[in-house]
């Protein structure tokens, strides 16, 4: 639906009915321009995941005028409580919760509040009528960025740090693997945890870096960084080197580290939340399981320019990548 019209429909109902509005109770398919409330998976500043979902919440705050309440690690428990004293236009029409880490929570609060819509991200399998569960597969960004880091080496071992162990990140390893062995089956994949069975592992640059160290000290010279801000630590570490090279995650990272960031395999999280709360305002957002992934268009390798030599040879794997990514979607469907 185009904006303008989307923009027209919010202004007319808020200066017409807003009587109305206060009074009616928010059911599925029939939103009002409630609140729109957020959970972050870690504090804005991150760099990478947090920052893309608050840039699609703050895109759609400007386009549509809405109004926004944001929660983090912090203090998204009190939303239970929130919502069962809230009520009319005080009541949200839309939770999106942003992370893997919150697909229990989510499905308890999408079954206790059928009045509200709710948006997960990266949250798989747990969908209903009120709920989509939205997954951004990382298979095939992370097959061109294992493609990537096959191409880049000079020492023949690669690396990949993630923040925890978890079915969203086993999916970052399984693509990067996969992605190695297609260039070349003889290269070396390191794999690490920051902190493997914690959320805390995406916000710990110092092991980060240490981890990094002790990789790069046998002999990894291309990392690929799937954990968050705790990505800063590998990137202070390849700065004070001169044969480190890192390939981002979530969001463009090159600015971070130009003169070493090979690329960033960007998850376009802001346009999911963007057009998730376009399509509640329109009246068209609907519940279920979603999986996205590369020929989607909501996930892909952005080239640093110092290293666009790279992208003619990792693009002639793209629909290698698009296809594996399917049978992986499909195994994993099965198994």
């Amino acid at each position: 639906m185009n904006r303008k019209y989307i923009v027209f429909c919010v202004i007319i109902a808020a200066v017409i009915i807003p009587a109305v509005l206060i009074s009616a109770s928010i059911v599925p398919g029939e939103p009002t321009a409630g609140a729109v409330y957020i959970v972050y998976g870690s504090e804005k500043g991150d760099l990478s995941y947090t920052d893309a979902a608050y840039k699609g919440l703050l895109e759609a705050q400007n386009d549509f005028g809405i109004v926004i309440r944001e929660f983090t690690p912090l203090d998204y428990e009190s939303l239970p409580a929130i919502l069962k004293n809230s009520s009319g236009a005080e009541r949200p029409g839309l939770i999106i919760t942003v992370g893997f880490q919150y697909a229990d929570f989510t499905r308890e609060l999408a079954d206790e509040n059928k009045d509200i819509f709710f948006l997960a991200i990266d949250q798989s399998g747990i969908g209903s009528e009120n709920l989509r569960s939205y997954e951004i597969t990382s298979y095939g960004d992370s097959f061109l960025s294992g493609v990537l880091a096959a191409s880049a080496t000079n020492t023949g071992r690669v690396g990949i740090i993630m923040g925890m162990q978890s079915d969203v990140l086993d999916t970052f390893l399984r693509g990067y693997s996969d992605g190695v062995f297609s260039i070349n089956p003889d290269v070396t994949v390191e794999n690490a945890y920051v902190n493997q069975n914690s959320t805390e592992g995406f916000n710990d640059p110092e092991k980060t870096r240490r981890i990094a160290d002790l990789m790069y000290q046998n002999g990894t010279d291309v990392l690929f960084m799937c954990a968050g801000y705790s990505n800063m630590g590998a990137f202070n570490l390849a700065n004070d080197t001169l044969c480190l090279y890192i390939i981002g995650t979530d969001s463009d990272q090159s600015p971070l580290g130009p003169g070493f960031v090979l690329a960033s395999a960007v998850k376009w999280v802001d346009t999911v939340v963007y057009n998730g709360i376009s399509e509640y305002l329109g009246g068209s957002f609907t519940g279920g399981n979603v999986v996205a992934g590369l020929k989607d268009g909501v996930n892909g390798l952005l080239f640093n320019p110092k290293f666009e030599e790279y992208n003619k040879t990792v693009g002639a794997w793209e629909i290698t990548a698009e296809e594996e990514e399917a049978k992986y979607l499909q195994q994993k469907l099965f198994s």
